[in-house]
């Protein structure tokens, strides 16, 4: 059974596009077939990612959205050196077009909906994993009420949890039954139940991983995904355990 799986976080800065991606990857490598669709149109960041993985974007969801190509023209499988075949990904635009095109012409939203559910279909998925724009707009709504699962990423500081009360009245709004709450860039210094204890107080519900600060991921520069250079890290243990938590059948992550 397919699932979709939307990951968002209320600021930007939280690592959240990061977390999507090396999400997407470490399914995949455990044998899911998973399309990675980035919502961010205003500023999109998975195909920077993926760059060396996938071929030159020439169709992406903006072009689906304003009706220049169909949803699967802008699916492109993944080659990444994790040696499997069952990843795709949807940029967001095409770098050649900008921003303005799709601000200033508007489109239904209905398509995306439409879109994710064509996806599934087509590439037989067993998980949709949806990556948005921080904060709220029209397409991040659209994917949190689209969403299985609800994986809201946050750091543990008074501006990221000024918005808890905000996302979680949201998300339960828009039928958001299944959410799991991860704290991203906890410092060292054993202050990880601290964190924990403050986060699950501002959102009401549980923290199912605090994911180390890691200074190995400055040092990619952006050229592997995390989980890739450093399968052994803690970092990629919350990975996975975000995963267990919220996956249909994915509990057993290879490592």
């Amino acid at each position: 059974m397919s699932q979709i799986i939307t990951v968002h976080s209320y600021r930007g800065g939280t690592g959240k596009s990061s977390t999507a991606a090396n999400l997407a990857l470490l399914l995949a490598s455990a044998g899911r077939r998973v399309a990675l669709v980035d919502t961010d149109i205003q500023t999109p960041s998975l195909d920077v990612m993926f760059s060396d993985a996938m071929a030159p974007v020439r169709r992406s969801l903006t072009d689906y959205l304003v009706g220049r190509c169909e949803i699967e023209d802008a699916a492109y499988p993944a080659d990444t050196d994790a040696g499997h075949g069952g990843l795709f990904l949807v940029p967001a635009r095409n770098r050649a077009a900008g921003v303005n095109e799709i601000m200033g012409r508007g489109y239904d939203v209905g398509l995306l909906r439409e879109g994710f559910d064509r996806l599934i279909d087509s590439l037989a998925l067993d998980v949709l994993l949806l990556d948005t724009h921080a904060g709220f707009n029209n397409e991040t709504v659209t994917a949190m009420a689209s969403a299985d699962v609800l994986v809201i990423l946050t750091r543990a500081d008074r501006l990221d949890l000024a918005g808890a009360g905000e996302t979680m009245a949201l998300a339960g709004r828009l039928g958001c039954v299944r959410m799991s709450v991860a704290v991203n860039l906890a410092p060292d210094g054993g202050v990880g139940e601290r964190m924990r204890a403050e986060v699950e107080s501002a959102y009401a519900t549980k923290v199912t991983a605090v994911l180390p600060y890691a200074p190995e991921m400055a040092s990619l520069a952006g050229e592997r995904l995390f989980s890739t250079a450093y399968p052994h890290h803690p970092l990629v243990a919350g990975y996975r355990r975000i995963i267990s938590e919220v996956s249909n059948g994915t509990s057993a992550i290879r490592r």
